[in-house]
């Protein structure tokens, strides 16, 4: 179910039998030249709705935008402040608070984005909110690392990774016609972090880290985006499960 296509009165029917929603958040940010800028919103978006279908639980709409500062080097890409980001995250959470939603939990496709979220969340609980809230980076599941690792071992890297442009090629197969497959080296970067958007362009100038997205393919994608569901889905379950304090 998709809140953006129901009625204000089949939420309230909806909030009369589960109070969980899934709302999807990713990035708009480069992916080097070999993926797509909105890589992460469109993975997470994905992976929500589908889970949201098989458990029959709503879906909010994606947040595409994210905390994405060290990427604007790179034509194309938008981002959020770190401050307003947790504002954002916060502020959405309050909103589904006030209507009796009380498990709030965020499909996450950006890793910029977790610290700024778990910030929001803690400062919901220093202002005492009630309710459980949650973000699940679907890459960071272990169930996902182990079949990206046996897919491309090292060669996945750590940003514009075969595996997420592997999902994407699955997606959005029509946008990669025009995108390039050709080999490049793979080099091990000693980088620190955070990093500003010259310093991060300076350390990967063509927007990749340490990866080697040209081995991404569509067989590939489809296999990690049903791992993906599969280890969401059981995280989801067991957030049901979790007693509230009431």
């Amino acid at each position: 179910m998709l809140l953006s296509e129901l009625s204000f009165v089949e939420v309230e029917y909806y909030l009369q039998e589960k109070d969980i929603i899934l709302i999807p958040v990713g990035s708009v940010e480069q992916h080097s030249p070999y993926g797509l800028i909105g890589t992460d919103f469109i993975i997470a978006e994905a992976i929500a709705k589908e889970v949201g279908k098989r458990l029959d639980l709503l879906v909010a709409p994606v947040l595409p935008y994210g905390m994405s500062q060290h990427h604007m080097g790179f034509a194309g890409s938008i981002t959020l402040s770190p401050k307003t980001y947790i504002n954002v995250i916060k502020e959405i959470c309050v909103s589904l608070l006030t209507h009796g939603f009380k498990r709030i939990v965020f499909i996450n496709g950006h890793g910029g984005n977790i610290n700024p979220i778990k910030t929001a969340f803690d400062q919901l609980k220093y202002e005492n909110h009630k309710g459980l809230f949650e973000i699940i980076s679907w890459y960071l599941l272990p169930e996902v690392q182990e079949l990206e690792n046996a897919l491309y071992g090292e060669l996945n890297g750590y940003h514009a990774t075969a595996s997420e442009v592997s999902i994407t090629k699955f997606l959005k197969p029509k946008a990669f016609k025009t995108k390039p497959d050709v080999k490049k080296n793979v080099e091990k970067v000693k980088a620190y972090w955070p990093l500003t958007k010259d310093e991060f362009k300076a350390f990967y100038p063509d927007g990749r880290m340490e990866s080697a997205p040209w081995l991404s393919n569509e067989k590939d994608g489809k296999l990690i985006f049903e791992e993906a569901v599969r280890a969401t889905m059981t995280k989801v379950k067991e957030i049901m499960k979790i007693n509230l304090v009431e």
